[in-house]
């Protein structure tokens, strides 16, 4: 019989993820923080932004939530804007505060609590939403580099409880250097459904997702002010993962998704993830977990199939012992339903 657990002190993990406590306490509210987007539509209309999360009859708002038994709120933005920009870091940190206090979303949804209240606030991101988390987190106190540069950053990392990074977007993507036009193939430079080709220089969630160090969140953030939870999939489904190195979701390697430190375009594999002291910041970033699914479909629950554990990562049990790192756990679920085991 294969089921879950979570670590114990003993091994060296804070205890937030308790299978055993499951269930026990309040449910948090979810805030959901979309990725990058060829338009504005996200921003200009509150069904954008929510059907981002759904994929035919598949809503991944609805499996995290159990059902909408937890309450949630859904963040718009404009996802063609640098993460740093006011359209984007800017609108995500007002709009948490909103939904933190207790104001509805676009569709009318609230959190159950507010802050004041005692309410726990859940961040779920998805690709470049957990490079903005990352800048906003990161930017909250006077000492950091760009403190409240374009909202109330302070607000949300005092209310805020954890973030859950879905495929993050944390140290770029390739495909967004080769469509600003820096290396690989004429093929890989091709790729411009996913990432819109962009100028040297202009104002453009691409130019800011490159792997170079001068644009990347790090340069212009210090450590999360609070946790950020990290989770992968590597079903290389699309074919820019030719373009992509090590293990990746067709979009995003594992050295971004994972937040590591070093090279942006390392090969990492499955039981070659970064542990929690090898990450772009020097504190902050935990591994969860991987599953094999494609960047779209980690975040509406799509795709059920095979979760593997990766180091100083959530413990999936086999059979009465932590399953073997890098190896399917035999347990399929898709990362929207796993969430909602996590509370």
């Amino acid at each position: 019989m294969r089921y879950l657990s979570a670590l114990r002190a003993a091994l060296s993990l804070v205890l937030l993820f308790s299978a055993a406590n499951a269930l026990a306490g309040p449910k948090p509210c979810f805030i959901f923080v979309h990725g990058m987007n060829v338009s504005d539509d996200t921003y200009v209309d509150y069904n954008k932004a929510r059907n981002y999360w759904v994929k035919n009859a598949h809503d991944g708002v609805a499996y995290a939530t159990q059902n909408f038994a937890a309450s949630f709120y859904v963040v718009g933005y404009d996802g063609t804007k640098p993460y740093w920009e006011a359209l984007a870091a800017g609108e995500v940190a007002n709009e948490i505060a909103n939904a933190v206090s207790g104001g509805p979303d676009g569709g009318g949804n609230s959190c159950a609590k507010t802050y004041d209240e005692g309410g726990e606030f859940w961040v779920i991101a998805h690709s470049m939403g957990g490079t903005i988390m990352d800048y906003i987190l990161g930017n909250n106190d006077p000492s950091d580099p760009n403190y409240n540069f374009n909202g109330p950053y302070d607000v949300v990392a005092e209310a805020v409880t954890r973030v859950i990074t879905l495929g993050g977007a944390h140290r770029g993507s390739e495909i967004a250097d080769y469509s600003c036009g820096f290396g690989g193939s004429r093929y890989c430079k091709g790729l411009t459904s996913l990432f819109p080709t962009c100028n040297s220089g202009d104002t453009s969630a691409t130019w800011w997702l490159r792997t170079a160090d001068d644009v990347q969140v790090r340069t212009y953030a210090s450590a999360p002010a609070k946790d950020i939870y990290l989770i992968g999939g590597y079903e290389a489904g699309f074919q820019a993962s030719i373009c992509l190195s090590g293990e990746d979701d067709g979009l995003v390697n594992y050295t971004s998704q994972f937040a590591c430190d070093g090279d942006a375009t390392a090969s990492i594999k499955h039981a070659t993830v970064c542990d929690s002291n090898n990450k772009q910041e020097i504190s902050g970033f935990f591994n969860l977990d991987t599953a094999h699914e494609n960047h779209l479909d980690q975040r509406n629950g799509s795709d059920i199939d095979d979760r593997r554990p990766i180091p100083d990562g959530y413990v999936w049990m086999c059979d009465g012992a932590p399953c073997e790192i890098g190896k399917p756990t035999g347990t399929k679920m898709g990362t929207m339903q796993f969430i909602s085991t996590l509370y």
